[in-house]
Protein backbone atom coordinates (compact mmCIF):
# COMPACT_ATOMS: atom_id res chain seq x y z
CA UNK A 1 0.00 0.00 0.00
CA UNK A 2 2.64 2.77 1.02
CA UNK A 3 4.55 1.63 -2.65
CA UNK A 4 1.02 2.73 -4.17
CA UNK A 5 0.52 5.66 -2.52
CA UNK A 6 3.98 7.01 -3.11
CA UNK A 7 3.72 6.43 -6.65
CA UNK A 8 0.31 7.85 -7.03
CA UNK A 9 1.75 11.37 -5.31
CA UNK A 10 4.73 11.20 -7.70
CA UNK A 11 2.58 10.41 -10.54
CA UNK A 12 -0.04 13.95 -9.23
CA UNK A 13 3.78 15.76 -9.17
CA UNK A 14 4.73 15.27 -12.80
CA UNK A 15 0.90 15.09 -14.45
CA UNK A 16 0.34 18.55 -15.64
CA UNK A 17 -4.00 18.59 -14.98
CA UNK A 18 -5.94 19.94 -12.54
CA UNK A 19 -3.99 21.75 -9.71
CA UNK A 20 -4.58 20.11 -6.09
CA UNK A 21 -4.04 20.45 -2.81
CA UNK A 22 -1.69 18.10 -2.05
CA UNK A 23 0.88 19.26 -5.05
CA UNK A 24 0.50 22.38 -3.80
CA UNK A 25 1.22 21.21 -0.70
CA UNK A 26 4.21 19.69 -2.06
CA UNK A 27 5.35 22.64 -3.47
CA UNK A 28 5.45 24.70 -0.38
CA UNK A 29 7.39 21.98 1.14
CA UNK A 30 9.92 22.08 -1.37
CA UNK A 31 10.24 26.29 -1.08
CA UNK A 32 10.70 26.46 2.37
CA UNK A 33 14.47 28.05 3.38
CA UNK A 34 15.23 24.48 4.51
CA UNK A 35 13.83 22.63 1.84
CA UNK A 36 12.56 18.84 2.79
CA UNK A 37 13.91 16.51 0.97
CA UNK A 38 11.79 14.72 -2.72
CA UNK A 39 10.93 11.50 -0.57
CA UNK A 40 10.43 13.20 3.39
CA UNK A 41 8.22 15.43 0.83
CA UNK A 42 5.89 12.88 -0.79
CA UNK A 43 5.77 10.81 2.38
CA UNK A 44 4.27 14.28 3.86
CA UNK A 45 2.05 14.55 1.22
CA UNK A 46 0.78 10.84 1.71
CA UNK A 47 -0.55 11.97 5.07
CA UNK A 48 -2.23 14.65 3.96
CA UNK A 49 -3.80 12.53 1.21
CA UNK A 50 -5.06 10.42 3.65
CA UNK A 51 -6.48 12.30 5.96
CA UNK A 52 -8.14 14.80 3.13
CA UNK A 53 -9.95 11.36 1.92
CA UNK A 54 -10.88 10.25 4.95
CA UNK A 55 -12.72 13.76 5.92
CA UNK A 56 -14.42 13.14 2.42
CA UNK A 57 -15.40 9.70 2.77
CA UNK A 58 -17.06 10.60 6.90
CA UNK A 59 -18.70 13.61 5.69
CA UNK A 60 -20.03 12.37 1.88
CA UNK A 61 -18.51 15.08 0.38
CA UNK A 62 -16.70 15.55 -3.23
CA UNK A 63 -13.27 17.21 -3.52
CA UNK A 64 -13.42 20.53 -4.80
CA UNK A 65 -10.29 22.52 -5.08
CA UNK A 66 -12.09 26.05 -5.97
CA UNK A 67 -14.15 25.48 -3.12
CA UNK A 68 -11.46 24.68 -0.52
CA UNK A 69 -9.40 27.25 -1.24
CA UNK A 70 -10.41 29.83 1.33
CA UNK A 71 -10.52 26.97 4.21
CA UNK A 72 -7.07 25.53 3.17
CA UNK A 73 -4.71 26.29 6.65
CA UNK A 74 -1.60 23.70 6.24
Amino acid sequence: MRKILFFMICSMLMAKGKPNHIVDYYQRLKKQPQSKPHKVAVVACINKFLKVTFQLITHGVLYDYESALPAQRS
